[in-house]
């Protein structure tokens, strides 16, 4: 079903439910890549999403923010970044102002992991708009264009 924006204003919930239904779309048959490179590193979501956050801020964060931040509780924050420390994909040290207080930031490692997590999605996404037509992709683009870019986001 398509609607035509053209005489009316789209409620909210119309575009998120197109959204929903785009998203799932985009799902299907594109996450093979990065299911693969999540099954080869052996991550789980939690310690990705970490991950994510870490080399998204390009600052240290304390084990405390990190939780806060993945709504997580601090025993749980913590016990996921000794599995990274573990692997060699965060470092931890003492704050300089606070020796309670433990900063944490990603290493190179994690850092090229995140990479080729990105890559992995934008191979999908790629895959996924090959199957559209000429004019499906051009119209998608020029929609896309409209929308305002990422905000950048708040570091714990």
């Amino acid at each position: 079903m398509h609607a035509s924006s053209a005489n009316t204003e789209a409620p909210p919930a119309a575009v998120a439910a197109a959204l929903l239904d785009l998203w799932r779309q985009v799902l299907s048959g594109s996450t093979r890549p990065l299911y693969a490179l999540l099954a080869e590193a052996d991550l789980s979501m939690t310690q990705l999403k970490l991950l994510h956050v870490l080399v998204e801020c390009e600052r240290e964060a304390s084990v405390k923010e990190i939780a806060e931040q993945l709504s997580m509780s601090l025993p749980n924050a913590s016990r996921t970044i000794d599995g990274l420390l573990q692997r060699g994909l965060v470092e931890r040290r003492e704050d300089e102002h606070d020796r309670r207080v433990k900063r944490v930031g990603p290493t190179p490692a994690a850092r090229d992991l995140i990479d080729r997590v990105d890559t992995a999605r934008l191979q999908g996404l790629e895959a996924w708009a090959e199957d559209l037509s000429p004019v499906q992709r051009t119209t998608l683009l020029d929609a896309l264009s409209i929308l305002p870019k990422t905000k950048e986001r708040a570091c714990p």
